[in-house]
């Protein structure tokens, strides 16, 4: 099983594959689409600098450190849809790409992905969790387009990506791991995240109230859980438990969040899951693992597991 951590620039790739990253991903804007659209108008579903590559020359560093040190890259290209005016633009950045050495992407849109794979058929294509793949039906419709690996959504259940996995054994799938972890399914949110403060709408407490009350028992409980999410910190994501799980599960990769973090906390994450992985294959009581997992949460965050921030929280409470 392979860590996938988040690059935003070439003088940190070297740590992360040091700290024990196999694969690394990361996205760039080109001027032209600066220039057109401004960086609010998101090409990979980040709107500040700091989390992004900062240069084509930049980017060229990136991928040919990486491959130097042993590692892959994957460019990110991941906002759910573009509209014809885009696409131009995005065939000439991808072709661009290409030439700096970069062999993977990372998309959602269909339209884009059929696009892609015809001008670039030597490509990689990841589907990312914006595609929403939630079931094996969706993953084959988009390996019907060209999709050769699929990242699933966040919101799945342990149960339901293992069974997805046996359906889809063909194709390498990777599952999240560690910070970030978001209240809403993300493949189907419209919040847009701009904030100069990178303040996100999920992290903004808001009260949900029922047209006819009391609504109904699935009401009830969506306005109890965002009532509590706003008391906990999505930052504080996690989902160490569940690693022998998706190792059992046969999942081929373990992907990090943390696009535009500092390279400290990066490397923490690297390390952590690496830490975890290694006792994921060697320890055999779970209940032991899974307090030493808790004990490293409350060892990196300072504070205890959440339901909310676990990402995979049929296994909160379990000893």
């Amino acid at each position: 099983m392979k860590i996938i951590s988040p690059v935003d620039h070439a003088a940190e790739v070297e740590e992360l594959l040091a700290a024990g990253a196999d694969e690394l991903y990361g996205g760039y804007i080109p001027q032209v689409w600066q220039e057109r659209f401004g960086l609010l108008v998101s090409i990979n579903q980040r709107t500040f600098a700091g989390a992004q590559i900062d240069s084509y020359d930049g980017l060229r560093t990136v991928v040919a450190a990486c491959r130097n040190a042993g590692g892959e890259f994957a460019l990110t290209l991941n906002t759910p849809f573009y509209n014809d005016a885009q696409i131009p633009l995005l065939l000439d950045y991808v072709g661009e790409a290409v030439q700096a050495g970069v062999a993977s992407v990372i998309l959602a849109d269909p339209g884009l992905l059929r696009d892609l794979k015809h001008h670039f058929p030597q490509l990689l294509f990841h589907a990312s969790t914006l595609a929403h793949l939630a079931n094996s039906a969706a993953i084959r419709f988009f390996q019907q387009q060209g999709i050769g690996r699929v990242i699933l959504p966040r919101h799945l259940t342990l149960d339901e990506m293992a069974r997805i996995r046996q359906q889809v054994a063909d194709l390498p799938c990777d599952a999240f791991l560690l910070v970030g972890k978001c209240p809403n399914t993300e493949g189907l949110c419209s919040f847009h995240h701009s904030s100069p403060d990178k303040i996100w709408p999920c992290e903004i407490p808001y009260r949900i109230e029922p047209h006819k009350a009391p609504g109904s028992p699935a009401l009830q409980q969506a306005m109890q859980i965002q009532a509590g999410w706003a008391q906990t910190d999505r930052r504080h994501g996690c989902g160490l438990c569940a690693i022998p799980h998706l190792l059992r599960a046969g999942f081929d990769g373990l992907k990090l969040v943390g696009r535009g973090a500092p390279t400290t906390r990066k490397l923490v994450n690297i390390a952590v899951a690496a830490d975890f992985l290694h006792l994921a294959r060697n320890e055999n009581d779970f209940s032991a693992y899974r307090k030493a997992a808790i004990a490293s949460h409350r060892r990196i965050f300072g504070v205890s597991c959440s339901e909310n921030v676990c990402y995979y929280p049929e296994l909160f409470g379990e000893v």
